[in-house]
């Protein structure tokens, strides 16, 4: 395996991924869109970039025609600013199509198509629909909610059709909240937290819908700063967890799925190592930055734990996104340093 064919080579996997794999040895060949603000990203690195759009298929048949494999990245996060729900779904989920189409016709040769989907496939994080159990593992029920979920669940769904139809050496992966560098600052703060449980209002299905909700998003919002780290617990005195992805984890979970013979035909987690709780991460940023934490009693917890069991025994997953690597490396970009992550 010695080229490999990079969608949304420009984006927050994308541009990591590309770096690791050339780092790897790999010859690169690299979509980019039209016009793309982020084209600044591959700059001056040794590899063939293709501009263009998913929705020609001639086009994705000259993308495949000469690899021997496809990581598959390119993806909208969710309709930007004057774009409609019919466009934003023929980007998502026609453009994969297309790409996949062309790549089962050298189903023979073609070594593996790696996948992106997204944990959106799940109900992750108990806000928007109640999980079934925690963590949730690759086996969990498909409950997608909203039009970027749905899109995700039928390109998995296409993947594994043309996988079991014709043959293609398939595997996807599901990241979880995907940052790179400093993003993941935000994730931690008041306002992150008010706007969760604001979410939860008039969600009955959500895990976190309870009567008491706007008393305790009136305490957030008058005691508190929205930039202010905070430790949320429950009744019981539990707080808050969630185990997003760091975007080097996931360019390493790519590279595994690429060249682990036992990734054929399987989905896989990406995470960090383990949850962070809320308590650790606003005590630690208190430390580093001199933040004041605000510690709240909340009527409900909210509960992201992606579990990544599976790809670690698998596939030899092995994410490096410790606290002190996630949040020294951010703190790092915030303060305009270099850093080893390509940011969004």
């Amino acid at each position: 395996m010695n080229k490999i064919l990079i969608t949304g080579a420009t984006g927050r996997l994308g541009a990591n991924l590309t770096r690791q794999l050339l780092e790897r040895g790999y010859a690169i060949k690299a979509l980019a869109i039209p016009d793309d603000p982020k084209r600044s990203k591959l700059d001056g690195l040794d590899i063939e970039i293709i501009t263009g759009d998913l929705r020609n298929q001639e086009l994705c048949a000259d993308l495949v025609a000469d690899v021997d494999a496809v990581i598959h990245t390119a993806n909208i996060l969710g309709p930007p600013s004057g774009m409609d729900g019919n466009t934003f779904f023929d980007i998502n989920v026609k453009g994969t199509f297309y790409l996949l189409d062309e790549a089962a016709q050298r189903a023979d040769v073609l070594e593996r198509f790696v996948h992106i989907s997204s944990d959106a496939v799940y109900p992750m994080g108990n806000h928007h629909i109640a999980s079934c159990y925690q963590p949730i593992d690759e086996l969990h029920p498909k409950r997608p909610s909203g039009l970027y979920a749905l899109t995700k669940m039928i390109n998995e769904q296409t993947v594994e059709s043309y996988h079991i139809s014709h043959g293609l050496q398939t595997t996807m992966i599901r990241p979880a909240g995907m940052f790179a560098g400093k993003e993941i600052l935000s994730r931690w703060t008041v306002g992150f937290v008010t706007g969760l449980l604001r979410s939860a209002i008039n969600e009955h299905k959500s895990g976190l819908h309870h009567p008491d909700l706007e008393e305790t998003i009136n305490r957030l919002q008058s005691d508190a700063h929205p930039n202010q780290p905070c430790a949320p617990r429950d009744p019981q005195g539990r707080p808050w967890l969630y185990s997003p992805s760091d975007a080097r984890d996931v360019a390493h979970a790519c590279i595994c799925a690429l060249e682990h013979p036992a990734a054929v035909g399987e989905a896989f987690n990406a995470a960090i190592p383990r949850p962070f709780s809320f308590d650790e991460v606003a005590a630690y940023l208190a430390t580093r930055r001199g933040d004041s934490i605000f510690e709240i009693d909340v009527p409900v917890r909210w509960v992201y734990w992606s579990d990544i069991r599976k790809a670690k025994s698998l596939i030899g997953y092995q994410p490096q996104g410790e606290l002190e690597r996630v949040f020294d490396t951010a703190l790092a970009h915030e303060a305009g340093e270099t850093v080893d992550v390509i940011p969004a």
